[in-house]
């Protein structure tokens, strides 16, 4: 039977020796513990919090080098001794980390790098992990550290955030790279995707010096000096070998120190593996740095093909710049492993960005992550895509598509696991439960996907790249756009017609050309001037504009919105921005409804008059059909913190009925509903103490 932890917290021995140590059962939850009695503890403290966080990070490499340097007999330096005081054992962790690390990697810290923390809290953490075997509980245990002690940090200051294990596992497989193969993270990190990439190859060798050859393939970059540091130090206490880690600007390649310029070239890798900072909050805004590059360029639709310009972007995410700056370090045949945001795949703005990757080589596959797999640190949802840089460009090739919707924990970041339909958990032929991940072996199930088809309902598959509509490359928009609609294609009942066709047609009123107009910010310091109510997306509901808003302004401040909004009987609202579950809900303006505000997140549809009997209440009718709605779902990404679908929304198709006498027909229906709806407002609205007595 297997030791426990708790079996060790009241014993002190006078040795403790390395075959002593045991394997946590949750090596993240130990570290949230220790964060958790630090926190209570900080007040005491004058060191600043990154300073502490790097410090715990120092200690860990401590008892990690501690572990692995002593053999199974030998008593460990990492534990507190009987009898010793705080004060003894902060000094001896002090020159264990001077002899046994420092000295032993001098060109990885400071000269004057020290354990500064003080000895309370050096003997809290030592006390907390002396019993556990940091080697045996986690195959990456500073993924595991750093999400708990530094993640806030990074996210702060740069937008960086830890990818998930089962993701970077994942990653490593599908690209398949081989024990020849030159491997570069350009966002290192602490090394996630090199240390996976070495447990990979090192698992189909048993030469022990051909493992050790295999760190010096392993190539890390990133700007933040501590991670270049601990990333290469982690790597190299790990292997025994040497790997080659930088600290630069990725994308300011003409900067580069000289020995990275010697060893950092385009062209020379044979697979990219990286989840760069992303976020609007960190622009690329140096002018030099953009000019050095395509995408910093702003690019034109000129008669359906995109061109790049001489005009500068005045600033770009990271993210973008690194899709270029990774294709340009691959050599010919290399591939890429990317996170990046959802919204790159589908936003009509950002459609430059795969005409660029399809001229230098062929898109591999897009798997789209579920919303919470970056969670509890930050609900932006991402995609990975897969992409062979290549100068011979097959004309067609199938793309692997996938949509996850189990990443194995849940938005606070607790584990899931697969169920029963009464709830109680599945268990594997050990009795332990199985955790619900789908990408465990998806890498497996890409392999033998089938093809897409419109007739079977699937998560996982394989499209041609001719199929590619739009330079849309979410998995979302092919099984509930593109499935929905080819059903009706050959139907002469039908009509299928966009929403741009509509407004181009001048059926539906546009103040922008093709854009749809929308609401406005009136921001919370009028609130609550008067009663006039400010329509917000949770107003929005059930064909309804709820008035009972407890966001209401002064009748001042509507009058300077008035003329701009023109809100009017038979307008339709839709939520554009929000909650995923609110997106494409819609509201019929009555006369009831006029004098409000509109919140920006909300579109305006004002039908104009028009001979081919398309109304306010046909329209209404359309945007609210399944197949319609499933369009919006399909089109719906998660930006920051809010779902939208943006300007995407002209680009839904609506299935008019041919005949004119049936829209005419749905309309009197429809028109039915909101006169019974309307009536029966008026009638709450009058009710009062005196309404039954006569």
């Amino acid at each position: 039977m297997p030791v426990k932890i708790t079996d060790y917290v009241e014993k002190q021995t006078a040795i403790l020796k390395k075959k002593d140590l045991v394997k946590s059962p949750n090596l993240k939850k130990t570290f949230l513990l220790i964060n958790q009695h630090l926190y209570g503890k900080l007040k005491y403290t004058d060191t600043d919090t990154r300073t502490r966080s790097k410090v715990i990070v120092n200690l860990l490499l401590c008892k990690l080098v501690d572990e692995i340097n002593k053999a199974p007999e030998d008593e460990v330096s990492f534990c507190v001794k009987e009898n010793e005081t705080e004060k003894v054992l902060l000094e001896r962790i002090q020159n264990f980390f001077k002899n046994n690390v420092k000295s032993k990697y001098p060109n990885i810290f400071g000269k004057n790098e020290t354990i500064s923390l003080n000895e309370d809290l050096v003997y809290l953490i030592v006390k907390e992990l002396q019993h556990i075997s940091l080697l045996q509980s986690s195959k990456d245990i500073l993924s595991d550290a750093f999400e708990i002690f530094v993640s806030k940090i990074l996210k702060d200051e740069g937008g960086q955030f830890f990818t998930p294990p089962n993701v970077v596992s994942f990653m490593v497989k599908y690209l398949d790279p081989n024990v020849n193969s030159k491997i570069l993270d350009p966002a290192c990190g602490h090394g996630g995707f090199l240390l996976e990439t070495k447990e990979f190859i090192w698992s189909k060798l048993t030469n022990k010096k051909k493992k050790i050859d295999v760190i010096s393939n392993l190539y890390g970059i990133d700007k933040d000096l501590f991670l270049a540091r601990i990333c290469k130090l982690y790597l190299e206490i790990l292997s025994g070998g040497k790997s080659l880690v930088f600290c630069e600007d990725s994308l300011d390649f003409k900067n580069y120190r000289n020995q990275a310029k010697q060893v950092i070239k385009n062209g020379f890798f044979d697979v990219i593996l990286t989840n760069p900072p992303f976020g609007a909050k960190i622009p690329i805004n140096t002018k030099d740095l953009l000019n050095k590059y395509e995408f910093g360029h702003v690019w034109k639709n000129i008669n359906g093909k995109w061109e790049r310009l001489n005009k500068l972007f005045r600033q770009q995410p990271p993210q973008i710049l690194f899709i270029e700056r990774c294709v340009q370090l691959l050599k010919d045949g290399g591939k890429l492993g990317i996170v990046l945001p959802e919204g790159i795949f589908g936003n009509p703005s950002d459609r430059y960005i795969w005409e660029y990757l399809k001229s230098n080589g062929k898109i591999l596959g897009i798997v789209s992550l579920d919303q919470n797999t970056f969670q509890p640190y930050t609900c932006n949802k991402a995609s990975v895509l897969f992409f062979q840089k290549l100068k011979d460009i097959p004309d067609n090739y199938k793309i692997d598509f996938a949509i996850i919707d189990n990443v194995g924990h849940d938005k606070d970041g607790k584990i899931q696991y697969q169920l029963n339909k009464d709830g109680s958990r599945i268990l594997n032929q050990d009795g332990e439960p199985i955790i619900n991940d789908d990408l465990l072996d998806l890498h497996l199930q890409l392999k033998g996907a089938e093809d897409f088809n419109y007739h079977k309902e699937q998560k996982i598959f394989k499209i041609n790249f001719n199929q590619i509509k739009n330079n849309i490359f979410i998995p979302n928009y092919y099984t509930g756009v593109e499935k929905t609609l080819k059903n009706l294609k050959d139907d002469t009942h039908f009509e299928l017609v966009s929403i741009r066709d509509l407004i181009q047609r001048k059926i539906i009123f546009s103040n922008k050309g093709e854009y749809l107009p929308r609401g406005n910010e009136i921001g919370s310091s009028v609130y609550g001037l008067g009663e006039v109510p400010f329509i917000r997306t949770s107003e929005i509901h059930n064909w309804e504009v709820n008035l009972d808003s407890n966001k209401r302004t002064s009748k001042e401040v509507y009058d300077l919105y008035k003329e701009k909004q023109n809100i009017e009987e038979g307008d339709i609202l839709l939520v554009k921005d929000g909650g995923p579950n609110l997106i494409g809900k819609t509201a019929y303006v009555t006369h009831l409804d006029t004098e409000i505000i509109i919140q920006s997140h909300i579109y305006q549809f004002k039908v104009l008059n028009n001979d081919e009997a398309i109304d306010s209440y046909l329209l209404l009718y359309l945007l609210n059909l399944d197949i319609v709605q499933k369009q919006i779902q399909g089109i719906t990404f998660i930006q920051g913190t809010i779902a939208t679908i943006g300007n995407r929304i002209i680009e839904v198709i609506l299935p008019i009925p041919s005949s004119i006498e049936k829209r005419k027909e749905i309309s009197n229906y429809i028109k039915k509903i909101i006169e019974n709806k309307t009536e029966n407002k008026c009638k709450i609205r009058n009710l009062s103490l005196n309404s039954f007595l006569d």
